[in-house]
């Protein structure tokens, strides 16, 4: 039974995409200008890169990020992710200092959005999210790829509404959904798998 779940999770697993490390001149990414450019690089790299696959943002370079740069690049960043605009493409913030999280976590809680932060094994959530879609994230992180009755069976929650806060944790960009066929009696299959 093991390798039944191992197989389907190495089917279903979410590819890392190479990593986009922000260059900053002396440390520093300020103003919405700069935001606006590294928006638009930022664009360009993920465009690239592979469909079902999750890029680290490396923040290692930058000591310090203002808020409205922050909310130039980031925010309009998570809202084209949201909208399906990359296709199956995610981001996560791999290295960054403390200041630049705090200032990241400011932004996404001003503009009710989140990202996943990930340092060594450890892994955090930046920004606003509901706790019951927080308790749904957290198992499918811990479980790595599951269907919707598989969390609904781990949360003791009606089905349907485990599925409706799968789907808003997928349109956040926190998970990503993924089609495996049919089921018996008709109907799809969907995976869960986490980006991280």
């Amino acid at each position: 039974m093991d390798s039944v779940v191992e197989e389907r999770e190495a089917r279903q697993a979410i590819g890392t995409a190479p990593p986009y490390c922000f260059a900053a001149e002396q440390g520093i990414l300020s103003g919405r200008p700069k935001g606006a450019e590294l928006l638009a690089d930022l664009m360009a790299h993920l465009l690239r890169g592979p469909d079902n696959s999750a890029t680290p943002l490396d923040f290692s370079q930058v000591s310090f990020m203002d808020v409205s740069c922050a909310d130039e690049m980031l925010n309009k960043l998570l809202l084209r992710l949201r909208s399906g605009e990359l296709g199956s493409r995610f981001v996560y913030i791999a290295q960054a200092n403390t200041s630049v999280r705090e200032t990241i976590e400011a932004v996404l809680q001003l503009r009710e959005l989140a990202v996943l932060y990930r340092a060594e094994e450890q892994v955090e959530l930046l920004g606003a999210l509901k706790r019951p879609m927080r308790e749904a994230l957290d198992v499918l992180l811990a479980r790595k790829c599951a269907t919707s009755a598989e969390l609904s069976e781990a949360l003791d929650k009606n089905v349907n509404i485990v599925c409706n806060r799968l789907n808003a944790l997928q349109r956040l960009g926190l998970v990503c959904r993924l089609r495996d066929g049919s089921v018996a009696g008709g109907g799809r299959q969907y995976y869960y798998v986490s980006i991280l």
